[in-house]
């Protein structure tokens, strides 16, 4: 038995979407069939000819001596590690660690004033982001330039293959309190960072308002009106944290690349996809009018055609009833002109037998009388 040739394992990073380029080289006097294999153990290529029935997989280049594959629209679960065997006087292998990177799409900010048991007034902050593998690294920087780690946790979604990641910190409610910026460091971002940020003043500022405010008030209203004033000051304040939130991201890092900024990527896509909305909207309204009209002009025909077919039967039995008419009269005046005529026939043929007749008779009284005269005479 030949033993296996193997080469240290090669670890690649590629953005979720984004393709893979994967390519096996031998020895060039070294020849034989080159394969390579899926992490699930499946071959997709041998040689030149695919195994696998899929588009996602497709071939660059085959010779002798290199087989390269690509691996199109990568997901997460198309990471893991790809193996390339080559079958000559003995079997080498070749494997490729293919890591999966998605930035986090969306990062969210949230604020809210607690009173601990000593009735000390606490900032609770807590800072999340959806859809990112691996899971991203979540820090607080306070005023003073101090970053700390805060109480992170991490949920796994099986469905996408990503997490969901969330940071909590709690810092006191004072005025003249400095910033407090969120930062979110991912492989995805290639060294940079998203930053989100806001003033701890304005939201004390808000909450003390919203107080003097309950104290002027009855003791039953004021359970309503507090509850009421926090839920705005707490919607207002995730306005302008979002608003701060898109502003730290363009000017933080105005050298990120389009295709790997998740709030610019949402942003263009909420963009087309109302874009495509109006559009398909738009052509369908166009589409309905024409049917109507096409409609319309349906009908009036049809209305013309079915008074012209009522005039044509109309005329058809007028002429009908007028030549049965001409007929019946035309026959009536034959019967009445025939009748006469065949009398008068008859008449004169009754006539021209009588005549016939007498004429016979009188010849037969001559040849009698020449017969008898002789006879006397003796």
């Amino acid at each position: 038995m030949v033993a296996a040739k193997s080469r240290p394992l090669e670890t690649v990073e590629v953005e979720e979407g984004q393709p893979v380029t994967l390519s096996c080289v031998t020895p060039p006097m070294e020849h034989g069939p080159l394969q390579w294999v899926a992490p699930s153990g499946f071959t997709i290529f041998l040689n030149q000819h695919p195994a696998l029935k899929n588009t996602k997989y497709q071939l660059l280049h085959h010779s002798p001596n290199e087989l390269s594959i690509r691996v199109a629209n990568v997901t997460p679960h198309d990471e893991g590690v790809y193996t390339c065997l080559h079958y000559s006087s003995s079997v080498s292998t070749k494997a490729v660690k293919v890591v999966v990177l998605a930035t986090p799409l969306k990062s969210t900010l949230e604020a809210s004033v607690i009173r601990t048991q000593n009735r000390e007034e606490q900032v609770a902050l807590r800072c999340s982001t959806v859809r990112s593998r691996p899971p991203p690294q979540i820090t607080w920087r306070l005023g003073n330039h101090t970053e700390l780690p805060g109480d992170t946790s991490h949920a796994f979604d099986g469905a996408r293959g990503t997490w969901t990641s969330s940071s909590a910190l709690r810092v006191p409610a004072r005025r003249g309190s400095s910033s407090v910026d969120c930062v979110v460091r991912h492989e995805g971002l290639r060294g940079r960072r998203l930053v989100l940020s806001f003033r701890i003043e304005d939201l004390v500022t808000r909450q003390e308002t919203a107080s003097d405010a309950l104290g002027k008030t009855s003791p039953s209203s004021r359970d309503a009106l507090q509850a009421a004033s926090t839920a705005a000051a707490m919607e207002d304040f995730s306005t302008s944290v979002m608003d701060k939130e898109e502003e730290e991201q363009t000017t933080q890092d105005p050298d990120l690349p389009t295709g790997a900024h998740p709030q610019y990527d949402g942003l263009v896509r909420k963009n087309s996809g109302i874009l495509l909305l109006t559009l398909v909207s738009f052509l369908i309204f166009i589409l309905f009018i024409i049917v109507q009209l096409f409609l319309m002009k349906l009908r009036k025909a049809h209305v013309i055609w079915k008074k012209e077919n009522e005039i044509s039967e109309y005329t058809l039995e007028s002429y009908k009833s007028r030549s049965n008419n001409e007929e019946t009269s035309s026959q009536e005046k034959y019967g009445q002109t025939s009748r006469p005529k065949s009398c008068m026939d008859y008449i004169t043929q009754l006539c021209s037998e009588a005549k016939t007749k007498r004429k016979e008779h009188t010849q037969q009284k001559l040849m009698r009388g020449h017969t008898h005269g002789p006879e006397s005479v003796v």
